[in-house]
């Protein structure tokens, strides 16, 4: 696909192939944002489930099809599923980390998350100090569901922390360095 004459053409569409790849476009109802790239793929972002995904797709498709750009729905597949939760307490990342070493990495000086993959499947978990967690790289619910009932069960429960009121990831990782510093006299 020329996607430059596709942008020129189309007011909807926007394409600077400096920042990105793939033309941009976006509709209201379901509410989400397609990448189409020269190669004719397009990926759908923004959508509530899997049969909103669908349907946009189709969407999609039709305004093209309306442009006059010979495009066909074909090959639909859900590539990743990003889903979130609370556990409705502080967690102990730190503690997490020395536990689960290769499969974690908590660099808090980096990011305020702990990032918790798991091999079956193979799902990546960013688990933060307030006890949110976000869940990515599934291609089905029933895997999401599986794997953070494991995960909490197993994991947050046993690293909840009860004695320590301070929620927020700053004021974590300030009481962390605290520590390291008072452990290294």
């Amino acid at each position: 696909m020329d996607l430059r004459d596709i942008a020129l053409r189309h007011k909807l569409c926007e394409y600077n192939p400096q920042t990105f790849a793939a033309a941009t476009i976006r509709i209201l109802n379901p509410r989400s944002t397609a990448l189409v790239f020269a190669s004719g793929n397009m990926v759908v972002t923004g959508c509530k489930s899997t049969s909103e995904s669908r349907l946009a797709a189709r969407k999609y498709t039709r305004i093209y099809q309306k442009l006059g750009i010979p495009v066909m729905f074909r090959k639909f597949k859900i590539q990743n599923i990003v889903a979130s939760a609370a556990s409705g307490f502080p967690i102990k990342l730190q503690d997490i980390a020395n536990a689960y070493g290769p499969y974690v990495t908590f660099t808090p000086d980096l990011f305020p998350g702990l990032i918790f993959r798991s091999i079956n499947p193979k799902l990546v978990f960013l688990i933060f100090r307030s006890g949110k967690v976000v869940i990515t790289g599934a291609r089905n619910v029933q895997d999401i569901e599986h794997t953070f009932k494991s995960l909490y069960l197993n994991i947050l429960l046993r690293f909840r922390d009860n004695e320590n009121s301070a929620t927020s990831s700053s004021e974590y990782r300030n009481q962390l360095r605290n520590n390291r510093d008072t452990s290294d006299l």
